[in-house]
C-alpha cells in the first residue's frame, strides 16, 4: 500500500521535475529553420510586386524574425548568456565586426535611407549567433540536406532556361528571357545565381565524397552548364578560385589523402588548368560586354574617392546608396542610359566594407574572414590527425572541406559583384562562417539543454491564450493581404497560373508552419518569459510584412501614374507610405504626382499625406516630400531636378493665372510670384547638374528659361554647354550623344527665327 502511494505521489509531482522537450523542440525547431530560410530564398520567386525578388528579402526577414525570438526565448527561458568565458574567443571576430557596425550606423548622418540595410545587418548577427550557440552535428547535416535540395531545384530550372534557347516554350514562367540568353534561374539575376552555383556546387561535391551518391554528380554537371550560361565574368573566377582551394584542402586532410600523394602534381595541375579556362572564359565574356568593366571601373573609382573622405570610420551602414551620388563618375549616366537609378552598390564587398565602415571596419571584417578560415583549417587538421586508420571519417571532415570553398568562392566572386549585399548571398554568408566556427570547436562544447522551470500557471496560461490569439490574428492578416497582392497578378497562362499555386502552396505552407512551432513552443515550454518573447515578436512580424506590401502598393501606384490616373496613384503612394516610411524615394513618387494635379485650392486629403485637421496645396504637399527626401537622401540624382521641375511647371501656372487675373493687385501677387518661382527653378536645375551633368532636360530646362526671359545668348550657352558634354568625360561614343540631340536642335531653331533672330557670332 505504501509503495502504491509513493508511486501515485512520484507520478503526480512527475510533471514539475521531469524535462518537458521544450529545449529538444527548440533546437530542432531552430537548425531546420535555419535550414529551410535558405531553401526558400534559394527557390523563391514572385511577380505580384514591383520588384521581384522582394519576397527573398520579406522571406530573411520573416524567417530571420521568428528563428530570432525562438532563440532569445530560449536563452530567457534558461537564464543564460550566449557569451561565455568558454566561447569569448571564438565569438570575439564576429561580436567585434557587429559591434562596430553598429556603432557607425549609430553615428551615421542619414539612418532613414540605410535603415533597412542596418536591420538586414541585425538578423544576420541574430542568426549568427545562433549557430554559433545552438548547433550540433544533426543541425549542421540539417541545413546541408536543405542546400542540396535547393540546388536540385535552382538548378533544374536553370537547364530548363537553358533548353529554351533552342526549344522556345520549355519555360512558361511569365520572366521567360528577361536577360535575353543569360539565365537566373530562381534568382533576381544571372549573377545572384551565378554566386549561388559556386558555393553551392562544392558543398554538393563534399557530399558526394561523403555519401558517393551518384545522383551528385549529375547535379555537379547542371551547375557547371548553369554557370556557363549566366555569362557571369567574376562567377567563374570566383568557381576556379574555390575549386583550387577545395583541391588543397583535399589532398591535404580528405581521409584518402595518403593514396593521393603520388597523384597530387596532377591535382594540381588540373585546378591550374580550372583557373586558366576560369581567366578565359572571363575574358571572353568582358569582351562581349565590356560596359560592365567599364562600369565597375568608374564606380570603384568614386567609391574610392569616398574612402578617403572619410577613412577611419566610413560613412555608416546602408549609406552607400546616399552617398555615392555626390562621387558618382558621369560616365555611369551613359552606361546605365538612365538618370533615374541609383547605384545601390559598388560591385565590389571590401570597397563598400571600406567606404561604409571604414578602415577599421574593414580590418575587423577581413580579421573575421581570417578567423573563419583558420577555424577550418585547424578542424581539418584536428579530424585528420584523430582518425584512426580505415575507419570512416567524421562527416564534419566533408562538411568543412564544402562550406569552407563555399565560403571562399563568395569571398572571391564578391571582389567583383555586389551579390553578398543582397539576401540571396548574404543570408549563405552569415551562416557559412558560423558554421565553420562552430563545426571546428571541441566536442565538449555541446548546447545548454536545461529544461526551462515551469512558471506560474495562471500567468502561463494567460500569455498562452494572449498567443494563440495574436497568432491567429498575424495568420488572419498574413493571407488576407497576400490574396490582396495575389489577386492583383492574373492568371493568363499555363505559367502564371503555376506559379500562382505554388505561391500560394509555400506561403501557407510556411505561414502554418510558423504558426504550429510558434504555439508548440510556448505549450512545451510552460514558461511566462519564452510566451511572452513570442508574443512581443509578433509585432515585428506584421511590421516587416508591410514593407512587402509597401513594394506592391508601389508597383500599383507606377501604373497608375504611366496611365495618368492620378487619384489612384496618389491613393496607393499613401499606402506604400504607410507601410513603408522608411523608404524616402516612395515621397519623391508622389511629389511627381501632386506636381500634375497642381491644385491650389486649400483642402484636406489623407491620400496626399495630409495629418488629420491639416489643410494644405499641393504646392506646400510637394514642397513638404521633396523636404523630406533632401533630409534623408541629399544626393539622389533626380531630387533637385524634381525641385526644378516642380518650381518651373508653378511659375508658369503663376504666369497663366496673371494674365487671367481681372484685378490688379491679383495680377502683381501672381506675377511676383511667377518670379520667384522661376528664379528657384534656376537654381536647382543649376544643382542638379553637379549631380548629374548628362540629362539633357535640365539643359533644355535652362535654355527654355533663358528664351522665357528673352535672353537669347545665355540658352545659347547651355545649348553649347551639353553639346561640349561634362568634363571628365572624353569617350567619343559618349561625347557623339550630345553633338546630334534633336532637342537641343529644335531649340536652336528656335533662336535663329522670329522673335529672336539669333546668331551667335562667329558662325
Amino acid at each position: 500500500m505504501a509503495k502504491r502511494i509513493a508511486k501515485k505521489s512520484a507520478a503526480v509531482a512527475a510533471p514539475k521535475t521531469q524535462p518537458t522537450g521544450f529545449v529538444s523542440f527548440a533546437d530542432r525547431a531552430l537548425s531546420w529553420g535555419v535550414g529551410l530560410l535558405c531553401l526558400f530564398v534559394s527557390v523563391s520567386f514572385y511577380t505580384g510586386t514591383y520588384d521581384t525578388a522582394f519576397v527573398k528579402i520579406t522571406l530573411l526577414q520573416t524567417g530571420g524574425l521568428a528563428l530570432s525570438a525562438l532563440w532569445l526565448g530560449l536563452l530567457f527561458a534558461q537564464k543564460r548568456w550566449p557569451v561565455t568565458r568558454q566561447n569569448i574567443g571564438w565569438l570575439l571576430p564576429f561580436l567585434a565586426y557587429f559591434g562596430w557596425n553598429f556603432f557607425v550606423y549609430a553615428f551615421s548622418p542619414y539612418k532613414m535611407a540605410g535603415a533597412e540595410e542596418f536591420f538586414r545587418y541585425v538578423l544576420y548577427f541574430m542568426l549568427t549567433m545562433l549557430v554559433l550557440d545552438r548547433f550540433t552535428v544533426s543541425s549542421v547535416r540539417g541545413v546541408t540536406k536543405c542546400l542540396v535540395l535547393s540546388a536540385w531545384i535552382s538548378g533544374v530550372y536553370g537547364l530548363l532556361q537553358v533548353a529554351d534557347h533552342w526549344l522556345p516554350g520549355v519555360d512558361v514562367m511569365p520572366w521567360r528571357g528577361f536577360f535575353g540568353a543569360r539565365i537566373f534561374s530562381t534568382h533576381a539575376n544571372p549573377n545572384f545565381f551565378a554566386d549561388f552555383l559556386v558555393f553551392s556546387s562544392f558543398i554538393v561535391l563534399a557530399e558526394f565524397l561523403r555519401t558517393r551518391q551518384k545522383r551528385l554528380l549529375v547535379l555537379l554537371g547542371i551547375a557547371v552548364v548553369d554557370l556557363f550560361f549566366t555569362e557571369s565574368k567574376g562567377a567563374w573566377l570566383g568557381f576556379a578560385a574555390s575549386g583550387a582551394f577545395f583541391a588543397a584542402l583535399f589532398v591535404h586532410f580528405a581521409p584518402v589523402a595518403r593514396r593521393l600523394k603520388k597523384h597530387m602534381g596532377k591535382v594540381y595541375i588540373a585546378a591550374g588548368i580550372l583557373l586558366v579556362g576560369a581567366v578565359v572564359l572571363a575574358g571572353v565574356y568582358a569582351g562581349k560586354r565590356f560596359q560592365s568593366v567599364s562600369f565597375r571601373a568608374h564606380t570603384w573609382t568614386a567609391a574610392f574617392a569616398m574612402v578617403q573622405d572619410s577613412p577611419v570610420m566610413g560613412t555608416g551602414v546602408g549609406s552607400f546608396k546616399t552617398i555615392y551620388p555626390a562621387y558618382r563618375k558621369p560616365q555611369i549616366f551613359y552606361i546605365e542610359k538612365m538618370h533615374n537609378n541609383e547605384t545601390q552598390h559598388p560591385e565590389n564587398e571590401y570597397l563598400e566594407q571600406w567606404a561604409t565602415a571604414g578602415t577599421v571596419g574593414l580590418a575587423v571584417f577581413l580579421w573575421m574572414i581570417v578567423f573563419v578560415l583558420y577555424s577550418a583549417w585547424r578542424g581539418l587538421q584536428v579530424r585528420r590527425a584523430d582518425l584512426p586508420a580505415g575507419e570512416k571519417p567524421d562527416p564534419r571532415l566533408w562538411w568543412t572541406l564544402g562550406y569552407a570553398a563555399a565560403f571562399f568562392g563568395i569571398l572571391v566572386h564578391n571582389f567583383f559583384d555586389v551579390s553578398m549585399r543582397f539576401v540571396s548571398t548574404g543570408l549563405f554568408f552569415a551562416v557559412f562562417s558560423a558554421l565553420l566556427v562552430r563545426m571546428n570547436q571541441p566536442d565538449e562544447l555541446q548546447p545548454c539543454l536545461t529544461e526551462p522551470a515551469p512558471g506560474r500557471l495562471w500567468g502561463v496560461r494567460g500569455v498562452q491564450g494572449l498567443l494563440c490569439a495574436g497568432v491567429a490574428a498575424l495568420v488572419g492578416y498574413y493571407v488576407y493581404m497576400f490574396g490582396q497582392t495575389a489577386g492583383n497578378f492574373g492568371v493568363k497562362n499555363f505559367g502564371e497560373g503555376v506559379l500562382k499555386a505554388v505561391a500560394w502552396g509555400s506561403f501557407c505552407g510556411l505561414t502554418l508552419l510558423g504558426a504550429w512551432v510558434y504555439l508548440r513552443a510556448a505549450f512545451l515550454a510552460r514558461c511566462l518569459r519564452v510566451g511572452l518573447v513570442l508574443l512581443l515578436s509578433l509585432w515585428p512580424l506584421q511590421w516587416v510584412y508591410g514593407l512587402f506590401l509597401a513594394d506592391h502598393y508601389y508597383g500599383l501606384a507606377a501604373e497608375f501614374s504611366r496611365r495618368g490616373m492620378f487619384d489612384g496613384a496618389l491613393e496607393y503612394y499613401q499606402k506604400a507610405i504607410t507601410a513603408n516610411a522608411l523608404e524616402p524615394s516612395l515621397r519623391q513618387y508622389r511629389a511627381y504626382v501632386l506636381r500634375q494635379t497642381a491644385d491650389l485650392t486649400r483642402t484636406y486629403s489623407p491620400v496626399k499625406g495630409d495629418r488629420p485637421g491639416q489643410t494644405a496645396t499641393d504646392y506646400e504637399r510637394v514642397l513638404r516630400d521633396l523636404d523630406r527626401v533632401r533630409r534623408h537622401s541629399p544626393n539622389h540624382s533626380l531630387l533637385y531636378q524634381a525641385y526644378g521641375e516642380f518650381y518651373y511647371t508653378f511659375a508658369v501656372r503663376y504666369t497663366q493665372m496673371s494674365t487671367a487675373a481681372s484685378l490688379p493687385y491679383l495680377r502683381q501677387e501672381y506675377e511676383k510670384k511667377a518670379v520667384e518661382n522661376m528664379e528657384l527653378a534656376k537654381q536647382n536645375f543649376r544643382r542638379s547638374l553637379l549631380t548629374d551633368p548628362v540629362n539633357e532636360a535640365t539643359y533644355a530646362y535652362l535654355a527654355s528659361i533663358a528664351l522665357m526671359e528673352r535672353n537669347p545668348a545665355q540658352a545659347q550657352e547651355w545649348i553649347d554647354a551639353y553639346r561640349r558634354g561634362p568634363e571628365g568625360v572624353s569617350e567619343p561614343e559618349f561625347l557623339q550623344t550630345h553633338r546630334h540631340n534633336a532637342r537641343m536642335e529644335q531649340l536652336e531653331q528656335r533662336l535663329r527665327l522670329p522673335p529672336f533672330n539669333y546668331s551667335p557670332s562667329g558662325r
